[in-house]
């Protein structure tokens, strides 16, 4: 007998081709933990809409729990119009258990029916195929980024310029951060590409899950960076900010065993907050937060000056 490493599962439930999720049975209400690719394109939803989530928002019956351990079959969740595609995805779901006693998650795989089942591998891989390129599409049409879901670089850009241009007229300040996950080519370089993408999405996600004013932007901005662009933040407040969001990443314990800071990924960052003068044209505001982001452990978040 031998044991799977966490890492080697996950990545063989990346490249599934059957639509797959996890709900942790802990989190109060019981909440999404894991897609994969197959299920978001399968479902309509990005991994970041996901995560997080409230298996009761996702789905009408029935009600997760550790109590109701039987196996259940064509469960209906809920699919996201985006894609125009069924209404509903059907699941059979599968507690599964990290101790004797009571269940910790339950495992949502995609129902196989016996259509499908007779359509083939290379049929059902046609399809999903065509599913992310569709939905890549959409993305950036929408101003999204293919990977994570957060705007891409174009759209935060265009929308830093506008808020720049009120902030200016009511003189009033704008905050950007940037944040890079440090040592990210070489973890790419250790797990595969699925497997950085997994780990961009979840930091992608810490991040956009720490703003709390609907004004608040994230957005990837290059293969390893992300970009906050906060509204009336001075520099006091948008630090505190990045401070969380780092410990949060920190936090979520993704192992990287290259990693010239620490055992895990973590995040440096650089933070800017000024008024505008009036007579001010844009300043490069991306590139004076990388001039005050820190190199430093990510378990030591550095407090970067404006």
């Amino acid at each position: 007998m031998f044991s799977l490493s966490k890492n080697i599962i996950r990545q063989a439930l990346d490249l599934s081709p059957v639509a797959t999720l996890i709900v942790d049975l802990k989190a109060d209400p019981p909440a999404v933990q894991y897609v994969n690719q197959s299920f978001e394109a399968l479902s309509g939803y990005d991994a970041g809409e996901l995560i997080g989530r409230p298996w009761s928002r996702l789905c009408d019956t029935p009600a997760l729990s550790s109590e109701n351990t039987p196996a259940m079959n064509d469960v209906a969740l809920r699919c996201h119009p985006r894609l125009g595609a069924a209404d509903y995805l059907k699941l059979d779901l599968v507690p599964l258990y990290d101790g004797p006693g009571t269940p910790r998650y339950w495992l949502g795989t995609e129902s196989q029916e016996s259509g499908a089942a007779e359509q083939g591998d290379s049929e059902r891989e046609a399809l999903l195929s065509v599913l992310r390129d569709a939905r890549t599409h959409l993305r950036r049409l929408d101003g999204r980024d293919a990977v994570t879901g957060v705007l891409n670089r174009r759209a935060f850009d265009d929308l830093m310029q506008r808020d720049w241009v009120l902030a200016r007229r009511e003189q009033r300040s704008i905050a950007v951060m940037v944040f890079r996950i440090e040592s990210f080519g070489t973890y790419e370089e250790v797990f595969g590409r699925h497997a950085a993408d997994a780990c961009l999405r979840k930091v992608a996600h810490a991040i956009s899950g720490s703003l709390r004013r609907a004004g608040d932007l994230t957005a990837r901005y290059a293969e390893d960076s992300f970009a906050v662009l906060m509204g009336e933040a001075d520099e006091a407040q948008a630090t505190e900010l990045a401070n969380r969001i780092a410990a949060k990443v920190r936090g979520l314990a993704i192992h990287h065993p290259r990693s010239a800071y620490d055992r895990f990924v973590g995040l440096s960052y650089g933070v800017v907050s000024v008024i505008p003068d009036k007579s001010s044209t844009q300043p490069d505001l991306i590139a004076q937060a990388e001039q005050s982001r820190g190199g430093l452990s990510p378990s030591v978040p550095r407090l970067s000056a404006g």
